[in-house]
């Protein structure tokens, strides 16, 4: 099979992601939009930052008048969980840092799960390709929604009520899912050492924090090798 076919799998392995950023995004850009940012720097932050939970986190920010620096240490740190996730893929893709950056640059919580669920499917040759049609389609999909809601999104609300209340819905949802699917046996126990980490953080009155210290703590109790893990 020729590195276009695995990029076309790709593709299709990312349809998932695409049904659940769309909306998302959408909300985002009419959420955007009502605080007086143009389409265009709405558009180019999807594109250029493309951090889902944190443009969320970047509007909020802009309406409560946070320092530009504070803002981006924020986002930062909020976006560390993914140096969780790259050291367990990064070993079955092209070697490189040139290749590993561009690679980067797509990976979020559902391209990753996704990932892990299915990349031990595709040939060594061919993982690279099928990576990359799989980041190009959720961040072409997160970039699409997000000119959806900014200018037709007030639009759609008002002929569709229902949408509404499926914007928020569609993405943990579909993270969910895709989630279950990787879950085996050997990572309960890190799993619950995560979820009770995260909890006690929150409860501290860390909210920002608490997944990146729960997913450290989850990697302490968890042993390599102990899952049979496809990737």
């Amino acid at each position: 099979m020729s590195q276009l076919n695995y990029f076309g799998r790709g593709l299709r392995a990312g349809l998932p992601i695409m049904l659940g950023y769309i909306p998302v995004a959408m909300a985002f850009g009419i959420a955007g939009a009502s605080l007086g940012l143009s389409a265009w720097e709405l558009i180019a932050t999807s594109l250029i930052v493309y951090a889902g939970a944190g443009q969320f986190f970047i509007l909020a920010s802009l309406q409560l008048g946070t320092p530009l620096v504070t803002m981006v240490l924020l986002v930062t740190l909020l976006n560390a969980r993914h140096l969780l996730y790259g050291p367990i893929i990064e070993k079955y893709l092209p070697k490189g840092l040139k290749n590993r950056l561009v690679k980067a640059f797509y990976l979020t919580d559902e391209v990753f799960a996704t990932c892990y669920v299915g990349m031990g499917k595709v040939e060594n040759a061919a993982r690279g390709s099928w990576y990359m049609g799989l980041g190009i389609l959720a961040w072409l999909s997160w970039a699409t929604g997000t000119a959806i809601g900014v200018f037709a999104g007030d639009e759609l609300l008002k002929a569709f009520p229902v949408v509404e209340k499926t914007l928020g819905f569609a993405l943990p949802a579909m993270f969910v899912a895709v989630t279950v699917q990787s879950i085996q046996p050997p990572m309960l126990k890190a799993m619950a050492a995560g979820v009770v980490i995260t909890i006690g953080v929150v409860s501290l009155g860390f909210p920002t924090l608490a997944i990146l210290v729960g997913a450290f703590g989850a990697c302490l109790f968890y042993t390599p090798g102990d899952d049979n893990a496809k990737v």
